[in-house]
C-alpha cells in the first residue's frame, strides 16, 4: 500500500475523530430539562382504565378488564369484543403513550384554534383514570416540521401543546383499522400414507 495514501487516510480519520469528540460528544446534555407535563403528572401503564376515541371515521371505546392477570383490554364500542379477540399490543401501546404524554412546547393564550386544526378537533380522546378522573384531549393538525401534533386539553385553557406525533397517529390507525387479534396460522398436518 502506498505510504502517502495511508498517511492521508490517518489524517482524515484523526480529523473526523477530533470533530466528533469536540462537537458531538462534548455537548452537555441538560438532565434537568424535562418535557412539559400536559396532565400535571404522568400516569403508569395500568392507570388508564378506559380509552375512548371519537373521530370522523367513528368511535371506539376500550376498557380494561379485571378478569385476567394482565388486565387486558376489551372493546365496548362499536361492537363488543373480548380480550382474546383484540390485538392487546396495539391498544395497550396507544393507551400507554397517552398516559405518559408530554409536550415539547406549549403555545399559550391561543385565540384562533383553527390555525392548529383544533376548531373543530380532528379527534377527541377521553382517558378514564383508575381514580375516576376523566381527561379529554382534542387533537389537531400535524406541525409543519418534526412529525409532531397539536393537542388541546380544554377549550377554556387556550393552551395548545406540541406533542410527539406517534401517540396521536396511533389513534388514527386504531380508527381506520380496529385492533383485531391476528389470525393464527393453520397447523399443517402430514398426509396419511396408505
Amino acid at each position: 500500500m502506498n505510504p502517502r495514501f495511508t498517511l492521508i487516510v490517518i489524517v482524515v480519520l484523526a480529523a473526523l475523530a477530533g470533530y466528533v469528540y469536540l462537537f458531538e460528544l462534548s455537548d452537555e446534555v441538560d438532565d434537568d430539562a424535562t418535557d412539559i407535563q400536559i396532565y400535571g403528572t404522568t400516569y403508569g401503564e395500568y392507570d388508564v382504565v378506559e380509552l375512548e376515541i371519537v373521530g370522523p371515521q367513528g368511535a371506539l371505546r376500550f376498557a380494561r378488564t379485571n378478569e385476567t392477570f394482565t388486565r387486558d383490554w376489551q372493546m365496548l364500542q362499536p361492537t363488543s369484543l373480548a380480550p382474546e379477540q383484540l390485538d392487546q399490543v396495539r391498544v395497550n401501546g396507544a393507551a400507554s403513550r397517552l398516559a405518559r404524554l408530554t409536550a415539547g412546547q406549549v403555545i399559550t393564550n391561543v385565540t384562533d384554534l383553527d390555525l392548529y386544526g383544533l376548531d373543530p378537533a380532528a379527534l377527541t380522546v377521553t382517558l378514564t383514570i383508575s381514580d375516576g378522573q376523566k381527561i379529554t384531549l382534542s387533537t389537531g393538525d400535524a406541525t409543519p416540521v418534526d412529525n409532531n401534533r397539536y393537542v388541546l386539553t380544554s377549550p377554556e385553557n387556550r393552551s395548545v401543546y406540541v406533542v410527539f406525533g406517534l401517540a396521536v397517529d396511533d389513534l388514527y390507525r386504531l380508527l381506520a383499522a380496529p385492533p383485531l387479534a391476528p389470525t393464527p396460522l393453520p397447523t399443517l398436518t402430514s398426509p396419511v400414507s396408505p
